[in-house]
């Protein structure tokens, strides 16, 4: 009779423990779905937003760039101005590459210099053209030089100079680092296999916050239907490039909340230097072909704001004076026909397929512009095809997109300035005020300056001015994470909801 009464004590609480919730363990593995595949793994090598968000958590820089564009310790641990050309900056010594190498100011000076060679030929390489001169002082300690002034000079080192391990990069050279590289960042590579997953584990030795999951896998999917379903199935636990049409089924669904990030602002961008758009008249033609308010409230419920110029309304410096091109097909017709087009001009409108609700903006943008005069053909490219047609002077017209930064100078000396990229586009007195504008110091100044900039490229019209997006981020319930303004998908800052 004991032993039944002990066995039937022992059945029954093991049916307890069967049938009773256990607290939930915390998992230690994060999903992160993008739009598109990362084009490789070295910053310096790439401007795609879906690369460098992978990118971002792998390597470090000097600075933490803040949403009002101060900056935050990274591996600079603190900094000093000497005077108004030179930062002496000094870094912290618990820090080291994924492979074990020092991050010491040998390296930060080996970054540098490799970033503005020939050889890497960096898209970023412009952004940093301000700074002239890295000298090292001590194994800690180095100076940077700027020729004059440079107002956000921390805050553009912060994004766009990653420091990489010179051992390890003179070893592999550049395009197996593209592939394979070595930070000092939060996560390291643990492995890549290409059209399926980029698979990232939290490094033990980072010298900040240890990161809050264990494993970070990045998959891309530029299906925008197949990343909801992901994200409501749980595949995925947060997820980029949410469509405005798309966005209530997330939030009804009690699986996901939505987390703002940046506002995409995707313009039309147009090749200046070959006819017809070498005719300014042509080109401000083309801005009153589009209706914008009806694009905004048809694609994106009304919530896109409205540009009438090149800087977004939401960065400091855009000009208040200024009203977006109003949709007039009758002014565009009239413009084309005192350029000499009376019956209209035949164009190629090209476009990335991965950006989210590009199709649509692009037809719609076509459909406008047809009743202005222009005959559109439009070239849809995937990401890899669209950005070496775009390198290569190849586009006539295109869409592409930039977010709306809190600093000016990070977006517009970058696409306007001709020794930058000097793609499409080329003003000396743009030029001229583009660098005026950064070795201001005074910000209420600095302003005055980009309203003017934003002036004179509205009336040049090397863009058809568009719209900012409001974007945001898919996050599942059991995961906090808060989307930041410039858009990078950095898992340094997600971490499980108690």
């Amino acid at each position: 009779m004991k032993r039944w009464s002990l066995f039937s004590l022992v059945a029954l609480m093991a049916l307890a423990l069967a049938t009773s919730p256990l607290p939930a363990a915390a998992k230690d593995s994060l999903v992160v779905m993008q739009e598109a595949e990362p084009v490789g793994l070295d910053l310096m090598q790439s401007s795609i937003q879906t690369t460098m968000s992978v990118c971002y958590n792998i390597h470090d820089t000097l600075f933490h760039p803040q949403e009002d564009a101060t900056v935050l310790p990274a591996l600079a641990e603190k900094w000093e101005k000497v005077d108004d050309l030179t930062w002496k900056i000094t870094l912290r010594k618990d820090a080291v590459f994924h492979n074990g190498e020092p991050v010491n100011a040998a390296a930060v000076k080996f970054s540098y210099d490799r970033i503005n060679s020939e050889e890497v030929k960096s898209p970023h390489k412009g952004k940093l053209s301000a700074f002239t001169e890295l000298n090292v002082i001590d194994d800690h300690t180095f100076t940077i030089k700027t020729q004059e002034p440079y107002a956000p000079g921390l805050y553009m080192l912060g994004y766009y100079l990653p420091v990489v391990p010179p051992k390890y990069v003179q070893e592999v050279g550049d395009e197996k680092y593209n592939t394979d590289p070595v930070g000092s960042g939060p996560y390291r590579l643990k492995k890549w296999v290409r059209g399926e997953e980029i698979v990232l584990e939290a490094f033990d030795k980072y010298y900040g916050p240890q990161p809050a999951y264990k494993t970070v896998v990045f998959k891309a999917n530029p299906e925008e239907a197949s990343r909801i379903a992901s994200q409501l199935t749980g595949e995925a636990d947060v997820i980029s490039g949410v469509p405005v049409h798309q966005r209530k089924k997330l939030q009804d669904s009690g699986k996901a909340y939505l987390t703002p990030q940046m506002g995409v602002m995707p313009y039309l961008g147009i090749n200046t230097y070959e006819a017809p758009f070498n005719d300014v008249r042509v080109r401000q033609a083309l801005n009153y072909a589009i209706d914008r308010v009806l694009i905004g409230k048809a694609l994106f419920d009304g919530k896109a704001i409205i540009c009438a110029g090149p800087i977004s309304p939401r960065t400091f410096g855009h000009s208040p004076k200024l009203k977006p091109y109003a949709y007039d097909p009758a002014k565009a017709k009239k413009l084309l026909k005192e350029a000499g087009h009376p019956d209209g001009v035949t164009v190629r409108l090209a476009y990335p397929t991965y950006m989210s609700q590009i199709q649509e903006q692009a037809e719609a943008i076509a459909a406008n512009m047809t009743k202005a005069g222009f005959k559109v053909t439009l070239e849809p490219f995937e990401r890899a095809v669209m950005w070496e047609r775009y390198k290569g002077k190849q586009h006539q017209l295109f869409i592409y997109w930039w977010d709306d930064a809190p600093e000016p100078d990070r977006y517009m000396y970058s696409l306007f300035h001709s020794k930058s990229r000097d793609y499409y586009y080329k003003n000396t007195a743009v030029d001229e005020l583009l660098d005026k504008g950064r070795t201001i110091m005074d910000r209420a100044e600095r302003a005055k300056v980009y309203a003017q900039i934003d002036e004179m490229l509205y009336q040049d019209a090397p863009w058809a001015f568009l719209y900012v997006v409001p974007e945001v981020f898919g996050v599942a319930n059991d995961v906090d994470y808060q989307g930041r303004r410039d858009g990078f998908l950095n898992m340094r800052y997600a971490k499980p909801k108690k």
